[in-house]
């Protein structure tokens, strides 16, 4: 059983002569775990990022995608489209790191919860922020892709078979809708697993200090 919610028991059940458990006491212990939590999530987006990073290093320039944006010409576009991505993604990693050093110093119930609350918003901003961007992605590219007959060939058609460019888009955006929506939900099971169990756990503590608050 969680320690905060033995301590919680034991505090509602003792009687004021034989005090055990002070209400600053509980306080201590939620901002604690608070704290080792909000540490935690900073710890996996670095991780996350060094992961994504190394991929895209060591990733061989002869990998199909790779190729296909030379020949699209595309390369310049996503190279810049990278950068900016990461970005953005340091700049989540920066936050992440002002929570983590913010919620270490409050001194009341009152400021904690207000900090939760920021930090379960930031962490949902940025989950939003990486399913959206693989959506973008895929948006831009097509956009490019379809805006010119020869690239659209290329990409769409490889292989040179016979059809009506109609034909074409709607193969196409069938395959890429279904390719889209499979990879949107692995990201979002990932995200699931391993950001929600830390606001799960956050979340469980901010209940906690409303009710210690009230």
């Amino acid at each position: 059983m969680d320690v905060l919610e033995n301590y919680k028991k034991a505090w509602s059940k003792q009687t004021e002569v034989a005090e055990k458990v002070s209400t600053n006491e509980i306080y201590k212990m939620a901002h604690s775990k608070s704290s080792s939590i909000v540490k935690w999530i900073f710890i996996v987006g670095i991780l996350e990022f060094i992961f994504w990073i190394t991929i895209n290093i060591f990733t061989p320039d002869s990998y199909s995608f790779f190729e296909i944006y030379k020949d699209l010409n595309l390369e310049t576009l996503i190279n810049i489209f990278t950068i900016l991505h990461y970005i953005v993604i340091i700049g989540f990693l920066y936050l992440f790191y002002k929570n983590y050093t913010k919620i270490s110093i409050a001194d009341n119930t009152k400021k904690l919860i207000h900090k939760i609350l920021r930090i379960r918003k930031t962490v949902r901003n940025y989950v939003y922020y990486n399913l959206a961007i693989i959506v973008l992605t895929s948006i831009i590219i097509n956009i490019v892709v379809f805006s010119d007959e020869d690239k659209m060939n290329k990409f769409f058609n490889p292989e040179n078979l016979t059809m009506s460019i109609n034909e074409m888009i709607t193969l196409s955006v069938i395959s890429q809708l279904i390719a889209l929506v499979i990879i949107l939900a692995l990201f979002w099971l990932f995200y699931k697993l391993v950001y929600g169990i830390l606001l799960k756990k956050l979340n469980r503590n901010y209940k906690e200090l409303i009710k210690l608050d009230s």
